[in-house]
């Protein structure tokens, strides 16, 4: 008993308590920044570059900026996306843009594939990942907003699936982000993962409380996206959902609607859940996050070409590369 109480407290230990203060002393300052590798593919020009704060954390990024001669200073993306694409994903947009895009691995040191007993130790690494998250967002924004192609006027920070719940953090702490996009994501992880069990638990009793259980040990409490995205404010929002996509259940997603403040629109598009391998749905989004963006000179709420409401949420349906008010 006294050994399961220890194993229980190993487990809790780094969720509880307020997180802010150990975001920030994790974010610390930027004290090294080395281009390992550049490259020029399709038009554009790609650097992998290290990070390295002065509180020890390490970060790994891409940037992809327009090939040629930078012509003055562009709108910055910084992309969030899957665990398995982390970095790579600037590669993934075929059609150029008139923009630099960013995108950074998680700060995950565990075992990839853990199996059986290493699955203990290895919550530690995932908790860990998880609240170095935001403050790897910040240091990237520390290295970004010092290069000279960057405008720092237009910083958009894009969410994507897993992205989607971990993006709202840092753009809720960190003032420098102009505007959030959340894409294909959702409220309450603990539903999500209660979704996710029902193949290998029948009983709802137990797939419930598992999921709760899951979802503090991954922090939910502090972490769940409907806890900061109201805070974002007065800064917009851009939340776009499919109608078909079968990952999340609709009262998730509609939990993190209702979180929403203001100014913010929800664009339903049609399509399944985005993926590496569906380039149909990956080249409609990125259509219609990258054309929004390259088309809002000022995305502050009332700028040029910001397109929002400024009193709540507006109802938008995807339509091809655009949205449209229904």
């Amino acid at each position: 008993m006294l050994l399961f109480g220890g194993v229980i407290l190993y487990l809790a230990w780094p969720v509880l308590g307020d997180p802010e203060p150990r975001f920030q002393a994790r974010h610390g300052e930027l004290i090294a920044a080395r281009i390992t590798q550049h490259w020029q593919a399709d038009g554009a020009h790609y650097e992998d570059v290290e990070l390295r704060a002065s509180s020890g954390l390490r970060v790994r990024i891409n940037v992809r900026r327009p090939g040629g001669e930078a012509a003055g200073r562009y709108p910055v993306v910084l992309l969030l996306g899957g665990v398995r694409t982390g970095r790579r994903a600037t590669g993934l947009i075929d059609t150029p843009y008139p923009v630099v895009i960013a995108a950074l691995d998680y700060p995950y040191r565990g075992d990839p594939r853990p199996r059986g007993l290493a699955l203990v130790p290895n919550i530690r690494h995932v908790q860990q990942a998880l609240m170095d998250t935001t403050p790897a967002v910040m240091l990237t924004l520390d290295y970004l907003l010092q290069r000279a192609d960057v405008d720092p006027r237009r910083v958009e920070l894009v969410g994507v699936s897993l992205g989607a719940f971990l993006a709202a953090t840092p753009a809720a702490l960190d003032a420098r982000v102009t505007r959030l996009w959340l894409v294909q994501g959702a409220g309450d992880p603990a539903r999500i993962f209660a979704t996710y069990l029902e193949d290998d638990i029948t009983s709802p009793w137990w797939r419930r409380r598992i999921a709760r259980a899951a979802a503090f040990l991954a922090n939910a409490h502090h972490l769940a996206p409907e806890r900061w995205v109201g805070r974002v404010a007065p800064r917009p929002v851009i939340v776009i959902n499919s109608r078909d996509d079968p990952s999340f259940p609709a009262a998730a997603v509609s939990v993190l609607h209702r979180a929403l403040g203001e100014p913010s629109e929800i664009i339903w598009v049609p399509g399944t859940h985005v993926a590496p391998t569906r380039k149909e749905v990956l080249d409609r989004l990125s259509r219609l996050v990258l054309e929004r963006i390259v088309a809002t000179p000022d995305p502050r709420p009332g700028g040029e070409g910001s397109g929002l409401l400024r009193g709540g949420v507006e109802e938008s349906v995807g339509i091809g590369g655009g949205s449209q008010v229904p």
